[in-house]
């Protein structure tokens, strides 16, 4: 038995309903799953079959990170997150920042001959409409084959349709999880090293990845998400290590979008390379948070 925390459901770029979600985790006998939406709090009611974490995902801007490398970004899992509390209350003010992000990139798209427009986006049953769903246009009006494509070509950081005016800068979104008394981890690590490919590097945990972790930490993040739907074994175990060193927790989750990432599964990432995320994550994380 394992965990799952990290899931998007319709309300941001995934396609399940979050009580379809809940429905798959109990299913496969997950023990506790967080639907961590973008820039959205998805409320779910308590389950006795489930646990569940309140979290959200969070796209942030790092000056130095963006100035060394126009490929790379930063995102950050926000665990034990409350309705009523100072970071919620500033995730609206992003969303409506997004939102005009959204049609920056479409106009950027149409500059570039692409038949797009800024009124399909309302299509899409979402809060929080996002880089994924321009994605799903393209590949629909035939600009592009796949939802990745569409990111290799335009929309993946350092691409013509990169557009991030809307990222609240990363110590500001700590400082807020602090005062929210949420734990704040870095999701998917290699995103820290792409490249113009929209992709990890080769041998990408290495010093300068070891150096940008550290100084996150003085930062103030909790955790890394050391398992993850495209790491191997030998990946998740470099970044376990990296956490050690820095004294930092660890999570885990497959970022199971549902029908628009098809090749991965709730609870397991990549067919060819399944996860178990264990609950040991999930209990020094209590731990941690009782500290707050």
């Amino acid at each position: 038995m394992s965990i799952d925390l990290h899931l998007h459901s319709e309300n941001s770029d995934g396609t399940d309903s979050p009580e379809s979600i809940i429905e798959k985790a109990i299913e496969i006998q997950l023990e506790a799953i967080s639907i961590t939406d973008h820039e959205y709090l998805t409320n779910v009611p308590t389950s006795e079959n489930i646990e569940i974490i309140k979290g959200v995902e969070v796209s942030v801007s790092w000056e130095k990170l963006e100035k060394s490398n126009p490929y790379a970004g930063i995102h950050l899992l926000l665990y034990f997150v409350e309705e009523k509390s100072p970071v919620n209350n500033f995730l609206e003010k992003i969303r409506i920042l997004k939102n005009i992000r959204n049609y920056e990139i479409i106009e950027n798209l149409q500059n570039e001959g692409l038949d797009i427009n800024k009124s399909e986006l309302s299509n899409f049953k979402t809060q929080v409409p996002g880089r994924p769903h321009i994605a799903s246009i393209l590949k629909d009006k035939g600009h592009v084959s796949s939802i990745n494509e569409a990111f290799i070509k335009y929309l993946g950081n350092g691409k013509i349709g990169d557009s991030r005016s809307h990222q609240p800068n990363i110590e500001k979104i700590i400082n807020l999880a602090q005062e929210s008394k949420c734990l704040v981890f870095l999701a998917h690590p290699h995103t820290l090293m792409s490249n113009d490919k929209y992709s990890k590097k080769e041998n990408w945990i290495n010093d300068s990845f070891f150096e940008l972790v550290k100084e996150l930490s003085e930062f103030g993040i909790n955790g890394l998400e050391a398992t993850y739907s495209s790491y191997s074994k030998n990946v998740t175990n470099q970044i376990s290590e990296v956490a050690k060193k820095l004294n930092l927790l660890e999570c885990g989750g497959s970022d199971y979008h549902g029908d628009i990432k098809p090749n991965i599964n709730l609870g397991y990432g990549y067919e060819n390379t399944p996860i178990k995320v264990p609950y040991k994550f999930l209990n020094d994380m209590k731990e941690k948070h009782g500290q707050l």
